[in-house]
């Protein structure tokens, strides 16, 4: 009986302790990676919505991002960055039918939260799970690098 006490104290102090690990603040990671993503209005049938993903910036600064776009999908009304507080970050944007990319004026450091909103969009009139594959450049790279999908529900309606 003893042997099985000992056991199960050994194996809650274990899973305690993963469980812990895994609640780290994802803002502490040392990679960037997206964050939060939505469209606003989310409902397919509305040609005007905001598509719209965060990015957490770490390890070098992020010098371009780019953006490519889902079959079906255009952004009619360009591509705004901002940062936590709602303030504009100066870029310069390019869409082409496929990609979008977005060149910062100033290197984002590493640390800052950046809200991608890409206005305008047009979707086909069905609700969807659009991925936005997503890759950045940093600051003297030439290769893109990666970040994942920013996935954006739309609803019928």
């Amino acid at each position: 009986m003893k042997k099985l006490i000992y056991t199960v104290t050994f194996t809650l102090v274990l899973a305690s302790s993963v469980t812990t690990a895994w609640a780290k603040n994802p803002n502490d990671a040392k990679f960037s990676h997206l964050g939060n993503s939505a469209a606003v209005p989310n409902v397919a049938r509305i040609p005007d919505a905001t598509h719209k993903f965060d990015v957490h910036v770490q390890g070098k600064a992020l010098s371009e991002l780019a953006i490519d776009l889902p079959e079906g999908i255009s952004i009619n009304k360009g591509i705004e960055v901002q940062n936590k507080l709602g303030q504009k970050i100066p870029t310069t944007v390019s869409i082409n039918n496929k990609k979008a990319t977005v060149a910062f004026s100033e290197p984002i450091v590493p640390g800052t939260t950046i809200s991608i909103r890409m206005k305008g969009v047009k979707t086909p009139d069905y609700e969807g799970t659009w991925h936005y594959p997503v890759s950045v450049k940093k600051i003297d790279m030439k290769e893109e690098i990666p970040l994942g999908l920013a996935r954006i529900q739309t609803y019928g309606g």
